[in-house]
């Protein structure tokens, strides 16, 4: 038998009960508080006729369980909405802010916040537009930051020009943010964060929850001159959490730090974390600076996943697996069923593996059946830094022009079973040696039982690199089609059965959603011939 690491994949099921499905619990009955342009501050505020005129007014409310602050719909309110534990909702029932009549208010923060909540528990936000000044026109803020606050709802906002995060979560738990559109921030489109960078244990968020949400060009913070700027999605320190069916893209074209740089969708410092059926591509980093990658499990992460999730035309790698040094090991993670086309513009290839040199632990990771695929001049599918142990490589559909590995780097205890590979530049050379026969021979790569498992053939797809699906709702046999194998692909039923040989959970279905396996046997890469 093969010496195997069993990975047991999380799937983290976020009980919020009362937050995804808050219409199924009746709230207690509250009072409604109208906010409007022809409003006047002296009124009662209870009635539309009655409406307030400012968020100064609101500021100075004590608000009860159960109460809604309605804005009206196409009206612009100026200044930041503050909220505290004194305005706290209850389980049952919420604070809820949130727009009236046609169209969403505007709540524009100018210089400052959007919107300010502190120990604010059992919050929703929704429905509303908030603007700032500009990242480079004097506004310092995040659009809407929650600090501490339990129990959270934000949900159909569109938020914008704020030097820091569209929109900023710090410490919170059972959260979910949903159907958010963040753009043209500076550090971040939207950025969950916690303290926990030197803890080896402790999490400051707790069942995060993220989903169907656009974060696109969000260049980079100008303040910030010493890391990363310029993220779509970021979480860290998160301890049980989900992002899905969002969408990331061209963001960090502005970043102002040369070294690290920023990414798409990704997190560190987590546990129990799936990202799956995303998008990120086209984002962008520093021109002299590393990363601008598609997603990333960064350092500190661990037991997560990510899958059915495509990554394509980003500068750096489409799937980055790195440890910069963080307190709690990098380890026991998975990367399965997703899409990689022509990444690694600047660096990083399909797929980066780095760790810092003298810092931080990383080991142990599951890649089996993705298809990462480079037709760029030298693009290469894989890019590592150094050799790490327990990464291993199944059932994977490898196309690369000029080299599989991108300077050639050599293999060391790295696992390669079963895997595909089709160099476009027409020559079949592995690390020197003349054939992918000669090298399994030589290194037992490829190799189970004295047998080669390995291919080396054209995987006869349709028209790989043609991917231009850019909303998770559209990944479908059509829109995926190039990479779907054709009849008599190599790649059809001549994929290993991971659960009989290793013992491996791989799940029950292919990118696009088909059983697997679709017919005797399992197929190689991220989808099956059905």
């Amino acid at each position: 038998m093969l010496s195997r690491t069993i990975i047991i994949i999380p799937i983290v099921l976020l009980c919020l009960t009362g937050l995804l499905l808050t219409s199924c619990t009746k709230p207690a009955i509250g009072s409604s508080y109208y906010i409007s342009a022809e409003g006047d501050d002296s009124d009662s505020g209870l009635a539309e006729g009655k409406a307030w005129k400012t968020i100064e007014r609101v500021n100075v409310q004590d608000f009860e369980p159960g109460d809604r602050i309605l804005f009206h719909g196409g009206d612009t309110f100026q200044g930041t909405i503050s909220l505290t534990a004194e305005d706290a909702g209850t389980e049952s029932s919420r604070l809820i802010v949130s727009s009236f009549g046609a169209g969403r208010a505007l709540i524009s923060g100018v210089e400052l916040e959007g919107i300010k909540a502190v120990s604010c528990q059992y919050l929703t936000i929704e429905k509303l537009e908030i603007s700032g000044m500009g990242r480079k026109s004097g506004n310092a803020k995040d659009g809407l930051l929650l600090y501490q606050c339990d129990g959270i709802v934000i949900d159909d906002l569109e938020v914008y020009g704020f030097q820091h995060s569209g929109v900023h979560l710090h410490q919170c738990n059972d959260a979910v943010i949903k159907q958010v559109y963040a753009y043209e921030n500076g550090f971040a489109g939207i950025h969950v964060s916690g303290t926990t960078v030197l803890d080896t244990a402790k999490y400051d968020n707790h069942n995060l929850y993220i989903g169907y949400c656009v974060a696109e060009n969000n260049p980079g913070d100008p303040s910030v001159l010493n890391n990363h700027s310029g993220n779509g999605i970021l979480a860290s320190s998160v301890k049980g959490g989900t992002i899905e069916y969002c969408e990331a893209f061209n963001n960090g074209w502005d970043m102002q730090w040369t070294e690290n740089g920023p990414v798409g969708i990704w997190i560190w410092d987590c546990t129990g974390f799936i990202i799956q059926h995303c998008i990120s591509h086209h984002n962008r980093t520093n021109p002299v600076a590393d990363d601008g990658g598609g997603f990333d499990l960064d350092g500190g992460v661990s037991n997560s996943v990510i899958q059915y999730c495509i990554s394509h035309n980003n500068e750096g790698a489409g799937f980055g697996l790195y440890e910069f040094g963080a307190a709690k090991p990098w380890e026991n993670n998975t990367i399965r069923y997703n899409i990689s086309q022509n990444d690694g513009i600047i660096n990083g290839g399909s797929l980066g593996i780095w760790k810092s040199e003298d810092q931080g632990i990383i080991r142990n990771c599951q890649i089996y059946n993705n298809t990462f695929y480079n037709s760029q001049k030298d693009g290469s599918n894989l890019w590592l830094y150094d050799n790490y142990p327990g990464f291993n490589f199944y059932n994977n559909v490898f196309v690369f022009n000029g080299a599989l590995i991108s300077e050639e780097k050599s293999l060391k205890d790295e696992v390669f079973l079963g895997n595909l590979y089709w160099n476009l530049a027409g020559e079949e050379t592995f690390f020197g040696y003349t054939s992918l026969k000669e090298w399994a021979s030589a290194t037992g790569k490829e190799m189970h039982e004295d047998q080669i498992f390995g291919l080396y053939e054209d995987p006869l797809l349709n028209q790989a690199g043609s991917i231009e699906v850019t909303d998770p709702a559209m990944i479908n046999q059509e829109s995926m089609s190039g990479y779907i194998p054709l009849p008599g692909s190599p790649l059809v039923e001549r994929g290993l059965n991971l659960k009989t040989l290793l013992n491996i959970d791989v799940g029950e279905r292919d990118l696009l959603g088909t059983d697997i396996p679709s017919k005797n046997n399992y197929d190689i890469g991220a989808i099956e011939l059905d």
